[in-house]
């Protein structure tokens, strides 16, 4: 499925802030990034699916729109 990307935070530094990629799941949008950007390799990254934040492996559909975001923190 092809899928909209947002980026926020520092990961706009190593990735354009919106983008198109084709992914059945959020697990292969993930190996799919960090295949291309080895830069994310090891770093965390939360993952909200039309404004829901998933935790698990989260099928893909046409037209989702897909947000990947550092951890954050408060103080």
């Amino acid at each position: 499925m092809k899928v909209k990307v947002k980026t926020f935070g520092s990961l706009t530094e190593l990735l354009e802030k919106e983008f198109y990629i084709t992914a059945v799941d959020t697990a292969d949008l993930v190996a799919t990034l960090r295949a291309q950007q080895p830069a994310l390799a090891n770093r965390s990254l939360l993952i909200a699916v039309n404004n829901i934040l998933v935790k698990e492996t989260t099928a893909l559909a046409a037209d989702d729109i897909v947000a990947l975001m550092p951890p954050y923190s408060g103080g």
